[in-house]
């Protein structure tokens, strides 16, 4: 009975062969068939390397566009320090009152130093080359962020907020120095203190960092008085700082090699 069965479908199937070779209509149907099949997956072949092709093309020209978007933040930041410098020698013409030396580098901040604690950050940045007590400016979208220091061979951001994060600014159009520091009125704030009593601060004036302390260059937007504070003659201003603690990735190593920050306290140190 297996071989009967067997034997039925060889024959059916050299019926079709004799019936096909002898059969121009069933040839030119079956060869129709054969070259729609062939033509579909050709297609689907050409579909599937076209769509490889372009998201490779896509991948290259995103790529492209990061590289060409940060030398455009570096050169932002390198043209503020230029402009600083040309500044400086319109007023200080016969002698060099600034550093030509300043750097800026890319480094990305990884992880928080402890959890709950989101004004201190690991980053990512290369400092064997550097002494342990080096300080760093950190500068995100244009906006200081706050400072770096070396701690245990590794790179910690010390955020704005941050109470061992402090650097030197101008307040307003006349350029009233300061030093900011973190707030022990509301932790949204930064507060400028040695703010000169004979000095007039309005609420609404714009800071930026002044360079005077070596770790930033001047001119670098820092935020903006939300209130000002009188007692005994002293002044001191509340700052609501531009740069978002939460939004972290990607930021801007400034290294002035100032001498005069070449020596951090040991406090800034220790976590």
């Amino acid at each position: 009975m297996r071989y009967q069965s067997l034997t039925i479908v060889v024959v059916l199937v050299a019926v079709l062969f004799i019936a096909i070779d002898s059969s121009s209509f069933l040839q030119r149907h079956i060869g129709s068939v054969g070259d729609s099949v062939k033509i579909f997956i050709l297609n689907v072949k050409d579909g599937i390397t076209l769509s490889y092709n372009k998201y490779i093309a896509q991948a290259k020209t995103i790529e492209h566009y990061e590289e060409k978007l940060k030398n455009y933040e570096r050169l932002e930041l390198e043209l503020e320090h230029t402009q600083n410098e040309l500044d400086a020698l319109s007023v200080f013409d016969t002698q060099q009152a600034f550093a030509n030396d300043t750097r800026f580098f890319p480094a990305r901040a990884y992880s928080y130093v402890s959890m709950g604690d989101s004004n201190r950050v690991w980053i990512h940045f290369d400092v064997s080359n550097y002494p342990e007590d080096r300080i760093f400016g950190l500068v995100q979208d244009n906006k200081a962020l706050g400072i770096a220091v070396i701690y245990d061979n590794k790179l910690m951001g010390l955020l704005n907020g941050e109470r061992k994060s402090s650097y030197s600014v101008f307040i307003g159009d006349e350029k009233i120095p300061a030093i900011v520091h973190s707030s022990a009125l509301d932790h949204r704030y930064i507060t400028a203190d040695f703010i000169p009593s004979w000095r007039k601060v309005n609420i609404g004036d714009q800071v930026v960092t002044s360079g005077l302390d070596g770790i930033f260059i001047e001119g670098i937007s820092v935020g903006e008085v939300v209130s000002v504070n009188r007692d005994f003659g002293y002044i001191s201003a509340e700052i609501k700082p531009y740069a978002q603690r939460s939004k972290l990735g990607y930021l801007w190593l400034i290294d002035t090699a100032f001498p005069m920050q070449s020596s951090a306290p040991q406090s800034l140190l220790t976590p």
